[in-house]
């Protein structure tokens, strides 16, 4: 049936050629854009946990982070679809000039915030949710765009690259400029540099022309009726969805909450180890997307699943780590074996098995199936790291996901039998 749904969208599965998507001018603009805006991105995910943590007593820090993410998440949970929705009637470049421009707005109040010295924190929740809101109609747009740019049998490999440009800077690039230049120059000079970045990438996706949407006749309720119905009817995409709910609740949302708690408390280390550890958890994701790209595999949903099992096992290791320079080898391992495998796969098996017409609806439940879960991944490391600290919440989360990635590759058949 995934075939099928291949065929009747136009992808040569087996195609022949060039598998560089860089040969496409298109594509290296896009790459670009997508480096800036994870960038961009990813020194957020330093700055405002930094910025909450300064403001609140210590009883109060993994709550409040964990409130101030889930501000962020929540509302792009709730308008993923319809971001996908937009971004198969709208044409995408117009959608991402205007949603980086809101996070760029955004990211200027913090910087007035944080150089005003402002102690509050409430503004910080309704800031959080409009970033969010923005990125519910950001990733269907920018991921769906990407097919365009590139020929068939170059849609895996630009996945992989696409991953390295805008994952790996969110989580290495982008958290490693925000903590060097928190701890160098200040928070208002790492929001600056955000804003900057956020700018960049509004200008750059402004460059990139892309085929303009054909309108359906139908409204947008019903375009998303359609969408979630097409994906109930193909056991593959589903199974991959679903797999995508599983790394938002037990990886990243326990890592993201925890980290600055892991660094201060645990390791007693200055706040750059943040940025570092981000950093080679990023790393990872680099290197592991670098050799995806040079060897092409025919187990994609095999390792897919199996990847749920080695990243967290490597998670494990940077929970009981007895300082920031092992957490550093513990956490660039997990990055490898982990996300590195499933962020690539899914995306490329969702863009290569799905139609193109429902490219946008289909990347938007990929949206929302990890943005739906990462709140919930929020709340319970937060609850837990009040409760018992950071290293147990860790070990917890990790070994619960390692088993449900094992039950994944047990029974989820029709996920590992994709090639």
């Amino acid at each position: 049936m995934a075939q099928e749904a291949a065929r009747a969208g136009g992808v040569d599965v087996g195609g022949v050629g060039s598998r560089n998507p860089f040969s496409e001018p298109r594509y290296r603009m896009w790459w670009m854009a997508s480096v800036v805006a994870g960038l961009g991105v990813g020194i957020q995910a330093v700055t405002v946990p930094l910025f909450v943590r300064d403001r609140v007593g210590e009883d109060e820090r993994a709550i409040a982070i964990a409130a101030a993410l889930i501000c962020q998440t929540l509302p792009g949970a709730i308008l993923v679809l319809v971001g996908g929705v937009v971004a198969d009637r709208v044409e995408r470049r117009r959608v991402l000039i205007r949603t980086y421009g809101v996070a760029a707005a955004v990211s200027l109040v913090y910087v007035v915030l944080a150089g005003a010295d402002v102690r509050h924190v409430w503004p910080v929740f309704g800031l959080a949710a409009i970033v969010g809101s923005a990125g519910a109609f950001t990733n269907p747009a920018r991921q769906a765009m990407m097919p365009q740019l590139v020929r068939p049998h170059q849609i895996q490999n630009g996945a992989i690259f696409g991953t390295l440009a805008f994952m790996a800077t969110l989580q290495f690039g982008g958290p490693m400029l925000g903590g060097l230049s928190a701890d160098v120059a200040g928070l208002p000079a790492a929001f600056a540099l955000e804003v900057a970045m956020l700018v960049a990438a509004a200008v750059f996706f402004g460059r990139i022309e892309t085929d303009r949407p054909v309108p359906t006749g139908r409204s947008v309720g019903a375009d998303l009726v359609e969408g979630v119905r097409y994906v109930r009817g193909h056991a593959s995409l589903l199974g991959i969805l679903a797999l995508t709910t599983v790394p938002g609740v037990l990886v990243m949302g326990p890592f993201a909450v925890t980290i600055v708690l892991m660094v201060q408390d645990e390791f007693g280390a200055a706040d750059r180890w943040v940025g570092f550890l981000w950093g080679a958890f990023g790393a990872g994701i680099v290197v592991g997307s670098l050799l995806l790209s040079m060897v092409p595999l025919r187990r994609r949903g095999l390792l897919l699943a199996s990847s749920l099992v080695f990243g967290p096992a490597f998670t494990l290791g940077y929970a009981l780590a007895p300082g920031p320079v092992v957490g550093l080898g513990f956490l660039f391992l997990a990055g490898l074996t982990g996300p590195a495998i499933f962020v690539n796969f899914a995306v490329a098996l969702l863009q290569e098995y799905a139609e193109r017409v429902m490219m946008g609806r289909v990347m938007s439940m990929y949206g929302l199936a990890f943005t739906a879960s990462v709140p919930f991944g929020y709340l319970q490391a937060g609850i837990q790291a009040s409760l018992w600290g950071p290293r147990p919440t860790l070990l917890a989360s990790s070994l619960l996901c390692v088993g449900v990635g094992v039950l994944a590759v047990a029974f989820l058949r029709p996920v590992t039998r994709l090639r």
